[in-house]
């Protein structure tokens, strides 16, 4: 039976026509009549179902179904459009008992074929794979079309679709072009298009079969283009409209018209721009000098028409303004880029990388502005860490211009900066790489460093906001250079914390004046055995030097402090020696 290969998944057999026998009985005009209004009632439902006026062809199905006495062959119609009206489980079971008693076998596969078609496009609309379901429609929908063409006028689109859906593309275009013979909506062309344009471009690689591959999709962009014109500009087909633009591109592009194809990319962003794939799209709009000019073109134009239909203040568009940025940093315009990018973030906090590239076209812009830059890979970090930290070390250009930005926000902080401003962005961006990699005792020394001086600058300036008290830097330096130690104990991050507590933190000096010492001692042993590298035989021949030096000055202090019988005062000493052996830039 039949249905039992329904039930395994497998295609109809192939129904032959049989001489139909009448489902009337008796003779006489009565009888003719009642024949002949039930003959039009379906004629009636039949064309309601190709406009898609399921509701209408119902009622149409239903006066047939009564006036003809009940019989098989009406209610397999009516069970076609309850399917369509919501009733397809329920409607679709009872077109399966109908099975044996169907006098027609083109009918009944031409029912199921369609209650097929209806669970596969259910199934696509939940995410699942209609592929099996939209197999079996083909199967039975050919059957029926096959035994009688002009019998079943709707069977045409459904059969296109799942043939296109299933990789028959020589099905699906002869079905779609008899679909067109009945109704021309924007529906039945978009699907002309997509079947027209997939099977014109499968034909471009072959010299013998090229021209013709052109004509076919120059047709699907006629179909696309007409379907723009069926839809018109209601809100309402935003969906469909974006979908012909996207195919009227494609066929655009595969004619290698790529003015006309941005134009139609435009127009699809306009209207639902979460349906484009701009990654894609970068990589083929660009210009003879393989800049992205094309590309930003076609997305300012989309993002233009996008605000025009559905206003400023909608997200639907965060993709588009975010790659309209990625595009625009590309090209220099760095002010330009910013701007999208914080567009981008602001209608889509998950968008956070847009802060990463944001700091990235302010350090672009010059050292002037690296305390933007810094500010905003800051505001990356706090939004969301982990992505943060995998961003950076995706990449380890990011890592290289995050110590660069660093060491210069330090460097010229007392000189271009006059006052010390910048020093402190200094420390935070070395937090910020502290995040990505922290295992590296020098990374804890520099961050040490910068924070000391740091909060000397922030307690030297003046109607200044700082991002936190001299104090609160003076702290935080003391605890990584104490983490620092933990992970490399050597003699010169021995002297840089105990320069901290010495001079800045003024507290411990009996801890200070022991790392002095044992800074001294160390740094004595490794220099009389050799084997430093060049690197590193600089950094212990200093705190060599500096730890005796600045132990001396921190007795020299405490001794006058009992002298005086009093606390030895901030400054007394004369101030550091200089000696942040491990950290100076």
């Amino acid at each position: 039976m039949l249905f039992t290969l329904l039930l395994l998944g497998g295609a109809a057999l192939p129904q032959q026509p049989q001489a139909a026998a009448s489902d009337y009985s008796g003779s006489g005009p009565a009888i003719s009549g009642r024949i002949d209004e039930v003959t039009d009632l379906l004629g009636k439902g039949k064309h309601e179902l190709v406009q898609g006026k399921y509701a209408e062809a119902l009622v149409h199905f239903e006066a047939a179904h009564e006036k003809s006495g009940g019989k098989v062959a009406t209610d397999l119609w009516l069970q076609r459009a309850r399917m369509s009206n919501g009733a397809l489980d329920e409607a679709f079971e009872r077109i399966v008992e109908l099975e044996s008693s169907a006098e027609n076998p083109a009918d009944w596969s031409y029912a199921v074929g369609v209650g097929r078609y209806l669970v596969a496009k259910r199934e696509e609309a939940k995410g699942g794979n209609p592929g099996g379901p939209f197999d079996e429609a083909k199967g039975y929908l050919k059957d029926a079309v096959d035994a009688d063409g002009d019998a079943y006028p709707d069977a045409w689109l459904m059969l296109a679709e799942a043939a296109r859906w299933t990789g028959d593309s020589e099905t699906a275009a002869s079905a779609i072009g008899r679909a067109l013979e009945s109704n021309k909506d924007g529906a039945t062309l978009l699907l002309a298009s997509k079947i027209r344009v997939a099977q014109g471009s499968s034909m471009l690689g072959a010299e013998d079969t090229k021209e013709a591959g052109k004509r076919i999709l120059t047709q699907g962009v006629a179909d696309a283009s007409a379907a723009a014109k069926a839809f018109g500009s209601d809100k309402a087909n935003a969906v469909q409209l974006c979908d012909t633009n996207l195919q009227l591109g494609v066929g655009y592009l595969f004619l290698e018209k790529k003015d006309d194809a941005a134009k139609a990319y435009s127009e699809a962003m306009g209207w639902d721009p979460t349906q484009v794939d701009y990654n894609q799209l970068f990589g083929i709009f660009v210009d003879d000098d393989k800049t992205s000019k094309p590309f930003v073109n076609a997305l300012s134009s989309g993002g233009d028409k996008f605000n025009e239909r559905w206003g400023k203040n909608s997200a639907s568009d965060a993709t588009l303004r975010w790659w309209l940025g990625y595009a625009e940093q590309s090209l220099g315009s760095y002010d330009e880029a910013i701007g999208s990018f914080e567009m981008a973030v602001a209608k889509y906090p998950a968008f956070v990388d847009s802060y990463w590239y944001i700091g990235k076209c302010h350090y672009n812009k010059g050292i002037e502005h690296y305390e933007a830059a810094a500010k905003s890979w800051r505001k990356y970090a706090t939004a969301n860490r982990d992505s943060f930290v995998a961003f950076v070390k995706g990449d380890e250009t990011n890592t290289r211009i995050l110590d660069f930005v660093a060491g210069k926000l330090y460097a010229g902080g007392p000189g271009r900066n006059r006052d010390g401003r910048g020093v402190e962005e200094a420390a935070d961006v070395a937090e910020l790489i502290l995040l990505t990699d922290d295992k590296v005792a020098k990374r804890w020394n520099d961050v040490g460093l910068f924070h000391r001086d740091a909060g000397q600058a922030v307690a030297q300036m003046q109607d200044y906001k700082p991002m936190m008290s001299a104090d609160e830097h003076y702290e935080r330096s003391w605890e990584t250079y104490s983490k620092a130690l933990e992970l490399a104990r050597t003699s010169y991050h021995l002297n840089d914390a105990a320069v901290l507590l010495h001079y800045y933190l003024e507290r411990d000096y009996d801890k200070a004046i022991a790392m002095y010492d044992e800074a001294e001692a160390m740094a004595t042993k490794r220099l009389e055995e050799g084997g430093l590298s060049a690197e590193e035989k600089p950094l212990v021949e200093i705190a060599l030097r500096d730890s005796v030096d600045n132990r001396n000055k921190l007795k020299r202090k405490i001794e006058n402090a009992k002298k005086k019988d009093e606390k030895p005062k901030e400054g007394e000493s004369g101030g550091d020696s200089g000696g942040d052996s491990g950290g100076d830039k």
